[in-house]
């Protein structure tokens, strides 16, 4: 499991090594085709936070650090402990405008993902802002991460693991 983001070069080695194990779960090899066909349909952009869950209960949450923000993820889930919310965050801290996808992966208890990500439209991330997604949808009881695709470099950035592998 990671338990801080890489740098891109670092990123990069790692996702090559992942390919080479995975074949086809490379984390930044995705293209626009298959990006594009995992693009979560119930998705909004919003304000708030990980932890704002409505008239559901919040259960959780998951961070990733990287050097120019923190990535994180709430779970918000019903009376009956069924996970139906997933709202994933980038909070940037610093740099240009970047434009970016959250979502978020079905993972194995290492956080090997084992469904491919589901992500959000594409937004533009500004220095000092935070940029929410939520997914409300009735998902398989699992783990799950936040994840985040950087549509310039392809690199997906992702929190650490939240559920019951």
């Amino acid at each position: 499991m990671l338990d801080r983001l890489l740098s891109p070069p670092v990123v990069r080695r790692r996702a090559a090594a992942v390919a080479v194990l995975l074949g086809a779960w490379a984390v930044t090899c995705a293209g626009p085709a298959a990006l594009a066909a995992d693009t979560a349909v119930g998705a909004t952009v919003g304000t708030g936070s990980v932890g704002d869950c409505g008239t559901l209960s919040f259960s959780g949450s998951a961070f990733g650090y990287l050097d120019n923000g923190t990535l994180s993820a709430g779970f918000c889930v019903s009376g009956t402990r069924s996970l139906r919310r997933i709202n994933v965050a980038y909070d940037k801290a610093k740099g240009g405008p970047t434009t970016i996808r959250l979502g978020y992966q079905r993972t194995d208890g290492a956080g090997v993902g084992i469904r491919k990500p589901v992500y959000g439209a594409a937004v533009t991330a500004r220095a000092g802002g935070t940029t929410l997604r939520s997914f409300s949808l009735p998902v398989s009881p699992g783990c799950y991460h936040g994840v985040m695709l950087n549509t310039a470099t392809r690199f997906q950035y992702v929190t650490k693991v939240w559920g019951d592998c």
